[in-house]
């Protein structure tokens, strides 16, 4: 055992491993997963899109990679030799599972309990997890993109597809948006926070960061809509009923805002219903990442939305050649600027 990072060493029971790890916590070896895999095939660079501000963003460099004896930790990768897989963690100040812990001096330690009986699971899987992945927003953007990076190379029918284990209604919204690319429900296999083993394991890199993304990808959930039919109803203007009150209806429904409510539609409904929308307001949250389905070139009005909000919403619209505007809840010029914003 290697006294001085995290290691461990499995014995092969079949349907599990026994793991043998440290008794304490170790630093992790964390390294690209180009470095880890079996295989490995890089995407060709986007190129970079313009900021509302100035500036560019260069979007993440999306890829596919094959892993033999990978163990998921809630989302994060942990090579057969023990490694961290730097993509699978997300930012680097994300949320990460129990099992790891950030160093005051930098780095992550992990701690996964001795002799512990981990599952594994036989056959080929794509992998479609992340940190922090339970929610809908983090799932439509960051995650279902991921399903299309695969399919450029890999028979998608030869897969099965572990995701998430979600609650409520998000379980149906798993299932819904994996069947419009072609994957049955007997397919998609949830997985939580527990230590799992996969036999061999398909890895699409991240398509999205807080403050870029992938135009590849908006492009590929703009696509979605058309999949359920025309919704020759749809609105273009669109203000986002949620359970967070604001002020600003009053402002928006003399320039033809139409209320939508996200929180009591299906994933078809949400999608057909952003499908031609050109103007959205509405609080940041599940609620207004379906603007990815609304057409290039939206205006998206963030109401209330903290620091972390309005740099991924903003950053939402640039990829999608969009514009971006934030107001607090208590905006003495709201009127003033909602105006010239949808002018």
């Amino acid at each position: 055992m290697n006294q001085k990072t995290f290691a461990w060493r499995f014995f092969d029971l079949g349907e599990s491993h026994l793991a043998l790890t440290s008794l304490f916590r170790r630093p992790a070896d964390i390294r690209p997963v180009a470095q880890l895999a079996r295989a490995f095939y890089p995407m060709p660079p986007e190129p970079p899109y313009a900021r509302q501000e100035g500036g560019e963003t260069r979007p993440p460099q999306g890829g596919l990679a094959q892993l033999d004896d990978a163990c998921s930790l809630d989302g994060a990768l942990i090579a057969a030799n023990g490694a961290l897989v730097a993509e699978s963690l997300g930012e680097h100040d994300a949320p990460l599972p129990r099992a790891l812990r950030r160093m005051r001096k930098g780095g992550i330690s992990v701690r996964i309990r001795p002799l512990r009986s981990i599952r594994r699971l036989a056959g080929a899987f794509i992998f479609l997890r992340q940190p922090g992945d339970s929610n809908y927003a983090r799932w439509l953007i960051e995650v279902l993109p991921r399903v299309a990076v695969a399919a450029q190379f890999c028979d998608l029918s030869a897969f099965q597809f572990a995701v998430p284990r979600q609650r409520g209604a998000m379980i149906a919204v798993v299932r819904e948006s994996l069947r419009l690319f072609g994957v049955p429900s007997e397919r998609v296999v949830a997985i939580g926070s527990e230590p799992v083993f996969f036999q061999r394991l398909v890895f699409p890199l991240p398509v999205a960061r807080l403050s870029a993304k992938s135009p590849r990808a908006m492009e590929v959930l703009e696509s979605l809509p058309a999949r359920y039919g025309a919704a020759p109803e749809a609105p273009r203007r669109i203000y986002i009923k949620s359970g967070v009150a604001t002020p600003f209806f009053d402002l928006l429904q003399p320039l033809g805002f139409v209320v939508v409510e996200p929180e009591r539609m299906n994933f078809a409904e949400c999608a057909r219903a952003f499908s031609k929308a050109e103007w959205i307001a509405g609080a940041p949250g599940a609620g207004l990442a379906n603007a990815v389905f609304a057409p290039r070139g939206p205006r998206l009005l963030a109401i209330g939305a903290d620091e972390d909000s309005k740099a991924y919403y903003r950053d939402l619209a640039e990829a999608k050649k969009g514009r971006f505007l934030s107001l607090r809840l208590q905006s003495n010029d709201a009127a003033v600027r909602i105006k010239k914003f949808f002018a």
